[in-house]
């Protein structure tokens, strides 16, 4: 047993220490924008269930055959080490970023990846055949590796390793793996050979009905599409940043753990599952405006309720002897379908998050339907009509609480889109005086702008007059001496920053999303109406001043610099660390002003700018602008070389100015740690 139960520990620590591990080494390359972890999450499912379809092929196998075939393959994928993504994967401008990170993942760890996946239904396979007891003792060790692998990525890895020292010690532990698992087959061939092992006997058992096979795939589904769903909605609103990938994952595991470890009890679980969706339907409501622990912890919450009646119906369910591959392979499926759904179907048939709502009432209908085809005398709503109507009521509240309100929005809808970087909105509001147009990016504003011909061409929302773009351009020298000035931006939104150039101006914006500057040129006219010369650079913004900043003559073109590339209320980390700012100071000029939007809901970046500023001696100052009838409440810091512009700066009405007094905390591509920047309250 225990070599068994070591080698499924020891492959399922291996599976789970690498996706955060190589999700986060391509964060960057694809604009750190919480899709990266969708998409990787969706290739891990299908080698997956790749590895459970060879686990069920080769359990055919004469224990010989297996064997061989299994080292052979092993000693293949050694060809593959170490992981480490080449930089020619890095993507040039407008590739689809789907297809680019499920190439460059499989390319990356597909081959190791997909043989630590056959591990544990096999291990379970022939440990079945050799040994007495029940094999699901070993999926016990399995999840307790996985588990233990988030840990270890968190506490270990991540904080005391760089990238390439993260996968190289992985890359040695899978070698470790591959000898490991290459002695217990053969130890398999020698004993097979010798003809000492004696297989365990096992009753045949009745044949499993289609409809069995069809309720492990969907309620498999239903929890892995649940899970991608809930993460991606915790890194829309705060950060795509392992931390809020792994606890999510996490908890999904510890269900596995739990249900297969014997206990689930449906009636208190059923329970939980309500007050989840309850919880749910309340956030849902609040939106935006529920505090960080009430969006998390709620969002949580119902995730493990709801995966605990998922999985603990799946372990209820679940075979023994010759049934056991073929549960894992149908199971692996509904998992790997779970994954398409959310990574790859919903963004093409829906331009809201629709998976989500989906996720959440599609297991309640499959409760519905386990509760109704177990019902026994125990059961209280086998005879009860009133119980049923309950409980029926409650799948409407829940379809009423989340569909109706994506349906029915507020102001009327211009346009929308949605694709790898999130939902676009484009609406009007109410017909009054003053009435705005307004670019939304999941649940946040990206840009407004007067539908009057008289104010149209006034800069709003979070770049009106007085904010901190409006201080950086007006007061920096040249524009003081009425010279034209060289103005790039990172983040498009509307376009209003076009707003600020002048006559003889050069503005440049770097921009990710198509959809955006498809959007922007369509339904706004900051662009066509500013009197700057203004060009699009489609791409990730650090990735494309990158590329310029490669050529000399490019170097210190920019009086200002702006930086305000949030994808929803994410924070793009990889635009943040100290290699980011030692970029854009080598695109500046000697006097230039660097100009970084910080406005959100959850973290305190003043002590990130700060933490990457101050060794460079740089100055601080940061900008905070209330809310008004054309601006939204805006904080802005920017950045300069020269100590005078802290006297230089000069604020207006409903403005002010400060220098950021907080602890600085110091990014590094290598290094970033979230959690000391997230405040429960609106960050200064």
């Amino acid at each position: 047993m225990r070599r068994y139960a070591a080698l499924a520990f020891l492959s399922a620590f291996l599976l789970f220490l690498v996706q955060p591990l190589i999700a986060k080494a391509i964060l960057p390359w694809f604009g750190g924008a919480p899709a990266v972890w969708t998409t990787s999450m969706l290739l891990f499912q299908l080698l997956l269930l790749g590895g459970y379809a060879y686990a069920h092929l080769v359990s055919r196998l004469s224990p010989r055959q297996q064997a061989a075939v299994h080292i052979v393959l092993l000693t293949l994928t050694l060809l593959a080490l170490p992981i480490i993504p080449s930089a020619s994967w890095k993507p040039a401008g407008d590739e689809s970023p789907v297809w680019r990170i499920l190439g460059l993942l499989s390319v990356t760890v597909g081959a190791p990846y997909l043989l630590l996946a056959s591990t544990a239904p096999l291990v379970q396979d022939w440990f079945r055949r050799d040994e007495p007891g029940s094999p699901y003792r070993l999926y016990a060790w399995s999840n307790g590796g996985s588990l233990l692998a988030l840990l270890a990525y968190q506490t270990l890895f991540e904080p005391l390793l760089a990238i390439d020292g993260q996968a190289r010690t992985w890359s040695g532990l899978y070698v470790v793996f591959a000898l490991f698992c290459g002695w217990m087959g053969i130890r398999r061939i020698r004993t097979a050979t010798a003809g000492t092992s004696t297989p365990v006997a096992e009753p045949a058992g009745p044949a499993t009905p289609p409809s069995e096979y069809a309720l492990w795939f969907a309620l498999s589904a239903c929890g892995s599409g649940l899970l991608l769903a809930i993460t991606n909605q915790i890194s829309l609103d705060i950060a795509a940043f392992p931390f809020l990938w792994i606890l999510p994952l996490a908890l999904y595991l510890v269900t596995f753990v739990l249900c297969f470890g014997g206990a689930y009890r449906r009636n208190v679980w059923r329970i939980a599952f309500i007050i989840g969706l309850g919880a749910m339907s309340v956030l849902a409501k609040l939106a935006a405006g529920a505090p960080l622990w009430a969006q998390v912890g709620g969002s949580l919450f119902a995730l493990f309720s709801i995966c605990m009646v998922c999985h603990g119906e799946l372990a209820m369910r679940a075979p023994a002897g010759r049934g056991l591959t073929a549960f894992y392979l149908t199971t692996a499926a509904g998992g790997a379908a779970g994954g398409v759904s959310v990574g790859l179907i919903a963004p093409l048939l829906f331009n809201e998050f629709f998976e989500l709502p989906i996720f959440l009432i599609t297991p309640y209908i499959l409760m519905l339907v386990t509760l109704y085809r177990d019902r026994d005398g125990s059961q209280a709503t086998r005879a009860s009509p009133l119980a049923w109507a309950a409980l029926v009521g409650v799948l409407w509240l829940g379809i009423s609480a989340f569909v109706v309100p994506m349906i029915w929005q507020s102001g009327t809808t211009i346009a929308r889109a949605r694709n790898f970087y999130g939902v676009l909105r484009v609406y009007d509001g109410p017909p009054f005086p003053g009435a705005k147009r307004t670019l939304r990016h999941g649940r946040i504003v990206h840009g407004t702008q007067f539908l009057g011909e008289t104010r149209k061409a006034e800069p709003t929302a979070y770049y009106a007059l007085g904010s901190g773009v409006d201080v950086a351009i007006k007061q920096h020298p040249r524009r003081r001496a009425g010279l034209p000035m060289n103005i790039g931006a990172i983040g498009l939104g509307a376009g209003t920053i076009a707003a600020y150039g002048g006559g003889g101006d050069s503005l440049r914006f770097y921009e990710i999303n198509a959809d955006v500057v498809s959007f922007a040129r369509r339904y706004f006219t900051f662009l066509s109406d500013s009197k700057a010369t203004v060009d699009v650079v489609l791409g990730d913004g650090r990735l494309s001043v990158e590329r310029e900043m490669s050529r000399p003559e490019n170097r210190h073109r920019y009086d200002v610099l702006i930086v305000d590339a949030f994808s929803g209320d994410a924070i793009p980390i990889h635009l943040l660390t100290t290699e980011a700012m030692a970029l854009y100071w080598e695109a500046l000029k000697p006097d230039g002003i660097l100009a970084l939007h910080t406005s959100n809901r959850h973290v305190n970046l003043a002590r990130v700018v700060t933490g990457a500023s101050t060794p460079m001696k740089k100055v601080v100052v940061r900008v905070r602008r209330g809310d008004g009838a054309s601006a939204i409440s805006s904080t802005w810091l920017l950045v300069s070389s020269s100590p005078e512009f802290l006297h230089m700066v000069e604020v207006g009405t409903g403005v002010t100015g400060d220098v950021p007094q907080e602890p600085p905390v110091v990014w590094t591509d290598a290094f970033s740690n979230l959690l000391r920047v997230i405040t429960l309250e609106t960050p200064p």
